[in-house]
């Protein structure tokens, strides 16, 4: 591929791997629409925006040909990227004054399920990626302001829109006050390779003949209801305290255990403490990077999607075990161990239409309550730039096609462990996703206190 589309002047690239195409077909159907990672900003009282934020992302779309290429004949088996000419940073930006006297988590709340709720779609005449941004600012607070960066999950999994932030945070406070262009032209450079060019991503047979049969989960097992369409994606967050985070990472270690693990285990107390007892057994998925095993040119800060995930299942517990957390642990190392073998992602290379595959899970009962993503804690040093990123908070939207409720979770610089939390209308009730975030609040207070 590199011939130019006389029609369109769209430039084709490489064909879409498979779990590029499994994001691809998910959106297209309608049933998972995007990823979002929100940072708050801390920022000189005054300073305007705009042109820092269009320098910094005038650089980075020139060093990343991922930001300009698209999915194109996705309603095909063979999708593939082609690459757009430019991009019109007014066209993918959005600027919103909020002035009201509310809660910032709460206005970011409305703003992040907002857009969740809005595709991504192919519009040859407009040259729009699969990316763009929401800039939240208020007079109220001139000290600091909101990026909402909300993408394509074929395009980047998370680790890869942490490292963009950080690259744009460091883009930003380097900013020299010369007046950006608005329009930028794509990189001619190739993209990375999908990620089962670069990892053999391995399955065995047992594990192969165990995603070919048609399960359905335990009738004591919880789901929320069946999987259909359409979407809508219901959103709430939940910040714990730097003192909160610091106990709970603290106590973590000391129990032998993981953060990752110990919130696992904490959500599913949590959800068997407002579930009816009739609910005996949940399973839980957790995703995991799968960036460490991969070659060269793939490192720390490539955009792209390497993610692969596992599932475990727990049984009713009147409260949070730390004996269940080590467990936790313990299944994640196995399945780590294993270096992308016997993962999800893998099986998907022997499914010759995921069109049709997707589309047969609809109607039919999830398997798994909740999915756990957690990417960790932001690297970035503090106290050096006039422009610095404070908090963060990792969401998405919900599906119709995998766990009831997706929890995601990021730690800021500013040391706060933030949970997003999304759940499709309809299948699971807001009031039931309340409590179950003041179950955790109060576990995790209690665990701090006990520390």
């Amino acid at each position: 591929m590199g011939e130019v589309f006389p029609e369109t002047g769209f430039t084709p690239l490489r064909p879409l791997g498979h779990a590029e195409k499994y994001s691809t077909t998910r959106s297209h159907l309608g049933i998972y629409l995007n990823v979002g990672l929100t940072v708050r900003y801390k920022r000189p009282s005054g300073v305007t925006v705009k042109p820092a934020l269009f320098h910094a992302l005038s650089m980075l779309i020139s060093k990343h040909p991922i930001l300009s290429a698209i999915p194109f004949a996705v309603d095909t088996p063979n999708p593939y990227f082609i690459r757009l000419p430019k991009i019109v940073l007014s066209e993918v930006v959005t600027f919103v004054k909020d002035d009201s006297s509310s809660d910032w988590i709460e206005i970011l709340d409305e703003v992040i399920e907002e857009q969740h709720n809005r595709p991504f779609d192919i519009q040859l005449n407009k040259n729009l990626p699969f990316w763009r941004f929401c800039v939240l600012e208020s007079n109220q607070d001139p000290t600091h302001f909101i990026l909402v960066f909300v993408f394509h999950h074929a395009l980047m999994d998370t680790k890869s829109a942490l490292s963009f932030h950080e690259e744009l945070e460091e883009c930003i406070a380097e900013y020299a006050g010369l007046e950006p262009s608005d329009t930028i032209y794509s990189p001619s450079h190739a993209l990375f390779p999908p990620l089962e060019e670069l990892h053999t991503l391995p399955v065995s047979q047992e594990f192969l003949q165990s995603q070919e049969k048609h399960h359905e989960p335990s009738p004591d097992s919880w789901t929320g209801s069946p999987q259909v369409t359409p979407v809508k994606t219901r959103f709430s967050s939940l910040w714990l305290s730097e003192t909160e985070t610091r106990r709970l990472a603290a106590a973590s270690k000391k129990k032998h255990t993981s953060i990752t693990a110990a919130l696992q285990t904490l959500i599913t107390a949590g959800l068997f403490s407002v579930l009816p007892s009739k609910y005996r057994t949940m399973q839980a998925d957790c995703a995991v990077s799968l960036r460490r095993f991969l070659p060269e040119p793939v490192t720390a800060t490539t955009l792209g999607c390497y993610v692969g995930s596992l599932s475990m299942t727990y049984h009713r517990m009147p409260s949070f075990d730390w004996a269940e957390a080590r467990r936790t642990k313990v299944n994640i190392e196995q399945a780590v161990a294993k270096k992308g073998g016997d993962m999800p992602v893998g099986y998907l290379k022997f499914i010759p239409n995921q069109h049709i595959w997707m589309r047969q899970k609809l109607g039919r009962k999830r398997m798994s309550g909740f999915e756990l993503s957690n990417v960790g804690a932001s690297s970035v040093s503090r106290g050096k730039k006039d422009f610095e990123i404070e908090s963060i908070l990792f969401s998405q939207s919900s599906s119709a096609c995998s766990a009831a409720i997706k929890v995601s979770a990021v730690t800021g610089p500013d040391g706060r462990l933030a949970l997003g939390f999304t759940w499709q209308e309809g299948i699971v009730e807001a009031d039931m996703v309340e409590k179950l975030k003041g179950a955790l609040k109060s576990e995790v207070e209690r665990l701090a206190i006990s520390e």
